[in-house]
Order: structure tokens, then sequence, then C-alpha cells
């Protein structure tokens, strides 16, 4: 699902298989002087940033087959070797101390921090932007970092013609000050808090838009008796209340835990447990003869077919799996949280009544029961969830993208 998109061009633009059938895109109209070109700036320092870099990708080719999409790692793949080594210890210490990383996420979202932070990166990153513009010649760099925003700015200055700088924000709620960034063209919020904060920080608001966080355009809500087909498709129960249980690309935290809790003894519904890239954890489930039926399975590219299979999700409380679950319309059951960016998103699912907070395993037993009589409760959480979902928004800041492409192409040939 989250494979990662690396360093490429791509030129092939269809809808992604698998895809429902999605609202005809606003034209947009083709900068003058060829097609309009997109470098799309990330890191592979967490899934996130990679799969809003692979659903941006896909949404600008389906508006406009002809652009030319490059997405670069300026930091874990093509950084100076002092780079990398810092930017990798991210997945590390977010795996081995949470604490850890909670200290180093806050301690470095205060101004001095971020300035000495954007000092020790900076030259080598921006070196490897400028050669990425002279090589790709983007009318759009679109940032879905917050490490990048900055740098990338000041190498656009070094490079000629002007280019716009789009920042697109893969947190949900709170986010690090590396995000907003004043002088950015547009700053894309995924949600109404985030806006908020963002003008807070002072991005004028006329700079900032409210088009939701880019997921998959595959995440939509089931169509009528698809969930029933894909239950048969996948072995599933078509009557049984289903529980998809996740623990991220690389199967981490408690799942092994949850999933005992859930499927131990003989319960009313059925569980999905996907593993992720943790093999070790998936062979060691699938030894288990747990009394409730229980799917077990590893990495997956079918993450949104799995979720219209299912009835709930328990997963922690990252933005993106959070936002997958909107789109479906899939309550949710937060289990965990990384301090730092991940905390305020706990409140955001309560609050919004999409989903609960179940940190212990016996709590998670009590709530998956009173969802799974597929009451009031359950059917409020679902209707909640499919109000505050933005399953378009990978076409809209796709759109937004475009039109800032025409305008810099045009001006450009305008001053030439």
């Amino acid at each position: 699902m989250d494979r990662a998109p690396g360093s490429r061009e791509t030129q092939v633009g269809a809808l992604p298989a698998g895809a429902g059938p999605q609202q005809a895109p606003s034209p947009v109209p083709t900068p003058v002087g060829g097609a309009p070109r997109i470098l799309i700036l990330f890191s592979d320092t967490g899934g996130g940033h990679r799969a809003a870099a692979r659903a941006l990708t896909d949404a600008l080719k389906l508006f406009d087959p002809t652009c030319v999409v490059t997405v670069a790692d300026p930091l874990m793949a093509q950084g100076p070797a002092v780079v990398r080594r810092l930017a990798s210890l991210y997945s590390p210490m977010i795996q081995r101390s949470r604490v850890a990383w909670g200290a180093v996420y806050h301690s470095s979202n205060t101004k001095p921090t971020f300035a000495a932070i954007r000092a020790v990166f900076g030259r080598g990153v921006r070196k490897v932007t400028v050669e990425l513009i002279k090589k790709h010649d983007p009318d759009v760099l679109l940032s879905v970092h917050p490490l990048l925003n900055h740098m990338t700015y000041q190498a656009i200055q070094k490079c000629g013609r002007p280019r716009a700088l789009m920042t697109v924000i893969t947190d949900l709620v709170d986010f690090h000050r590396g995000w907003t960034f004043s002088q950015a063209d547009l700053v894309v919020a995924p949600t109404e808090l985030a806006r908020k904060v963002a003008i807070r920080r002072r991005v004028p608001p006329d700079r900032v838009k409210l088009l939701g966080l880019p997921v998959d355009l595959r995440f939509r809500p089931p169509a009528p008796g698809e969930k029933q087909a894909l239950r048969r498709r996948f072995g599933l129960d078509e009557s049984r209340f289903t529980i998809l249980v996740m623990g991220g690309a690389a199967g981490a935290g408690s799942l092994l835990k949850q999933v005992r809790m859930l499927a131990w003894e003989l319960q009313q519904w059925q569980v999905v447990a996907i593993c992720g890239r943790n093999e070790k954890l998936r062979r060691r489930l699938a030894r288990v003869h747990f009394a409730t039926p229980t799917l077990v399975l590893g990495f997956v590219d079918y993450m949104p077919e799995l979720m219209r299979a299912c009835d709930v999700t328990v997963t922690k409380a990252g933005p993106g799996a959070i936002a997958e679950a909107l789109a479906t319309g899939l309550p949710l059951i937060i289990t965990g949280f990384l301090p730092g960016q991940e905390s305020p998103n706990v409140d955001f699912v309560v609050k919004s009544g999409v989903g609960k907070f179940s940190p212990k395993e016996a709590d998670l037993l009590e709530e998956v029961r009173v969802l799974a009589e597929g009451g009031p409760t359950w059917r409020e959480m679902s209707r909640r969830a499919a109000e505050l979902a933005h399953p378009y928004a990978s076409s809209d800041i796709a759109r937004e993208c475009l039109l800032l492409a025409a305008r810099y192409r045009a001006s450009a040939q305008a001053s030439r």
C-alpha cells in the first residue's frame, strides 16, 4: 500500500486499480510552453510522507496525463551522508523509545532549535534540491515533509526563473513549526484545526486552504453489497462484525496483544490482522489457533479493499490511518499514539465522535463489544466519519498544484 516512490518520473495517468467512480475533474489550463512539471519532495522517515507523495502523484496524473511528476527524497535517498544518518534515526527511535522521540520532537519545535536543525541539514539539502531543480525544471515544488520547506525556498531562489512552493501538511491537527513557512505560495491544511494553527503561525490566511489530507483515491465508502462481496473474496464470514487491526507498515505497537485479546476466546465477531513488513509477527500469529475466526496478513497493497470489507479499525493515532478510515466511513478505536505530532489526534478522533481511545487491551475488548452490536453507537460513528472525510483531497490538492504550475509557467513565458 505504501511502497516507496523513491526518485522517479511518472508518465502513466491511469486511475489506480480498484478505484470507484470519481467526480469529473474540473478543467485545469495547460501551462503555456509545454506540459506542467511537478517536483514532489518527501522523505522516507515514516510511511505517511511516502503515502502522501504517491497519492498526489496518482491524482496529478489523473487530472493531466501529460503532467511530468518527479518524486524525490533529498534527506534519506539523495542527501549527504550526515543528513542520511541523522534522518535514518527516526524509525529506530520511535520503535524503541517513544518517550525519547517525544522529547526530541518537543525540543526541536522551538525557533532556536529548529534554526539549528536547518543549519545542520541546510547546506546539503539545498545542494541536492538545486540539482533536482536544474535537472527537472519544475514549475511547482510540492513539499510533504516539514524539514524541507525553508531549504526548498532557498534552493528556488538560486535557480533562475520563478517557481511555486507548495506545502501539504501530512499531520492532522497540530504539527511541527517546520510545516508553516510563510513564503510558500500555498499551504494545504488537512483539518480546520490545522488551518487555524497555520494562520496563528503567521502564514497569510489567503495562502492556507483546507483541502484535507491526501490519501489514495481508492479509499472510499463501500458501494451497496460491496462489503459482503469483499468478505467473500477474502474468505471471511459475510454476516460477522469484522474488526481490522493494524500496526502500520512495520507491524509495530501492541498488535500481538490486541489480537490475542480480541480472538483468543470465542466471540461474535471476526478479526483481520495486518502485520505489515513484520514477518516474524505474521508467522507467530499465523501459528496460533484462535477461537474467534482470524485472518492474518503481512504487507498488503489492497488496504482500501480490506477497509471496505470491515466495520471498525483498531490502530494507533497516525494521521494517514485516520484519514484513510474516515474516507472509507470506518469508525476507529485508537490504541496508542506517538508523543508529539500524534497526541492531538486522539482528542480529534474522540471529540469528533468518529472513534474511541482504548490504550488498554481490556478496554479495547469492551469497546468492541459495544460496537459489535451494530446499534446506534456504531451507526453514529460511521455517519460522523463520512461527514468529516475528505475522500477527494488528493484530487483537490492536485488541481491547486496544476493551477500554480500554469500561473508560473505563463509568468516565465511572459518575462522572456
